[in-house]
């Protein structure tokens, strides 16, 4: 008698144990019918224990697979508004034409493209509207007269002595990547600056700082002027600090991710003979680098 008792007590026991494990695996898939719930309950007591193990067990996997689901959902959602975010965020930075846009008397600015050698494992960067790597190359409309402005004319920087190469190779044409192609200047904000030797109007400028990673650049701001110490006259034509780190005021523009297609700019039109880039070290290390600048423009008489 004692012995049924116990029996009796240890299969109530293992039933409501079972039935709590129902009722948690039917909560995580989100069911809401009691009724079809509490027949199921009903009809699967009159089980062996084994079946009861072997539903339980298609209960759980459902319950996790409906989990990775609905994970799987929401991310691909998140993504692409993310998405739509960042590629109006590129467009507006970049600020890209099409063919179709070109007025009369504009034709399409192009250049020449080092070819996309990456190295290394990318490192995750986590910043507020961020740009990411275009994929592919980014074009503008520009005056017919415009050339190529920068090729070959001097270079002057705050970093006097380069950690690595010569300040000349910024404007010496060759936009490749790897050792012997970029300069490497000290960590903090530092600048580079370029004389044009005379007065132009610029109407855009391609900028390549490392693209052998996939990094981005603190506190880029691109200035024109035509005062060398840029002191009077100063027009910033870019400036993507979003937190005034660089102490010159809050940028509307995003940071972007470096690529062999480079940043392409769109001038405006402004006037100047120098043009002043700064930047604030990268997302890899606390140093600045530059491989190549390309101002375009019309010379003035």
């Amino acid at each position: 008698m004692n012995d049924k008792s116990s029996t009796n007590e240890t299969n109530s026991t293992d039933d409501e144990r079972w039935i709590d494990a129902v009722l948690g695996e039917h909560a995580r898939l989100g069911k809401n019918d009691d009724e079809l719930l509490l027949g199921r309950i009903e009809r699967e007591l009159q089980a062996p224990a084994r079946r009861k193990r072997k539903i339980l067990w298609r209960l759980a996997a459902a319950a996790c697979f409906f989990l990775v689901a609905t994970t799987i959902f929401w991310n691909i959602r998140g993504s692409g508004r993310d998405s739509g975010r960042l590629a109006t965020a590129e467009s507006e930075t970049r600020g890209l034409d099409t063919e179709e846009s070109l007025k009369p008397g504009q034709v399409k600015l192009t250049t020449q493209f080092p070819p996309s050698v990456i190295e290394g494992s990318p490192r995750p960067v986590h910043m507020p509207q961020l740009v990411p790597a275009p994929k592919g190359p980014p074009t503008m409309a520009v005056p017919k007269e415009t050339v190529l402005l920068s090729k070959g004319k001097p270079v002057t920087s705050s970093d006097d002595f380069p950690i690595i190469g010569d300040l000349s190779m910024i404007t010496d044409g060759d936009k490749d990547a790897g050792e012997g192609y970029f300069i490497e200047l000290l960590d903090g904000l530092q600048w580079v600056q370029i004389d044009l030797e005379q007065s132009a109007t610029i109407h855009a400028l391609w900028i390549w700082h490392f693209h052998s990673q996939r990094r981005v650049y603190n506190d880029v701001i691109v200035q024109v002027s035509n005062d060398p110490e840029f002191r009077k006259g100063v027009t910033t034509v870019y400036n993507n600090d979003y937190d005034n780190s660089a102490k010159m005021g809050v940028g509307k523009d995003h940071p972007y991710i470096e690529s062999n297609y480079g940043l392409l700019l769109n001038a405006k039109g402004v006037s100047g003979r120098y043009v002043r880039l700064f930047s604030n070290g990268n997302t890899t290390n606390e140093l600045n680098h530059y491989v190549e600048v390309e101002v375009f423009g019309v010379p003035k008489p």
